[in-house]
């Protein structure tokens, strides 16, 4: 076999049936085991470090990510794709990315401070609310829709605004409970390695633009 032919031009009428929920379940379990790897086996990522600083135990953290797994094994049947595409995603580009997996329950996070606050980011904002569901969850507990109103800028779908570090990361793992994929956007990495130990796209602000961030090495 040709191993560069693999899982490549399969004929479209298997799109019809079911093999791209079968690509894409393939496709988001490769994920979690390289996050895995990187937790487990390489042990680059301080799994400790994160779980303590949320009061979260490796029992608990490992039966967040076993449900993760049921979810992603419970994507609808109905997801229909270029099987070439799934295959070969690689989650690089921020808005392609957040259309490829239209059809799925998804939602848009974005933190405040830093990214929603620059106005360098005013227009990437309009784009994020028109194109998909989003949310805000912040650190700072004094976020109002009268800022957005004053701004000029349409209201997100929600406002999550907790009171430190932790508050805000426990809320973005139930948001994460509640969809099947969730992409979010911080300007602070500290954030993102946290959110990446739970099977969230990660996708780094860094002024100019959204760069997709991953530990894995």
């Amino acid at each position: 076999m040709d191993e560069k032919k693999y899982l490549t031009g399969i004929p479209p009428v298997a799109e019809e049936h079911g093999l791209c929920k079968v690509l894409l379940v393939r496709h988001e379990s490769i994920h979690l085991k390289h996050i895995f790897t990187e937790i487990f086996v390489r042990r680059k990522v301080d799994i400790y470090k994160i779980l303590n600083a949320l009061d979260l135990s490796l029992e608990e953290y490992m039966e967040i990510m076993t449900n993760r797994m049921r979810r992603i094994y419970n994507f609808s049947r109905h997801f229909i794709k270029n099987c070439d595409e799934i295959v070969k995603n690689k989650r690089i580009s921020f808005f392609p990315t957040v259309e490829f997996y239209s059809g799925l329950k998804t939602v848009i996070v974005l933190d405040f401070d830093g990214v929603v606050t620059k106005n360098s980011f005013r227009e990437l904002y309009r784009l994020c609310v028109q194109r998909n569901k989003t949310y805000i969850c912040s650190a700072n507990p004094g976020i109002t829709e009268a800022w957005f109103e004053k701004k000029g800028l349409p209201l997100p779908a929600g406002i999550f605004s907790m009171k430190g570090k932790k508050k805000k990361l426990i809320q973005l793992i139930e948001i994460l409970k509640k969809h099947d994929i969730v992409f979010f956007v911080d300007n602070e990495k500290e954030y993102l390695e946290s959110a990446w130990a739970f099977g969230i796209n990660t996708y780094h602000w860094d002024g100019k633009r959204i760069k997709y961030f991953s530990m894995q090495k």
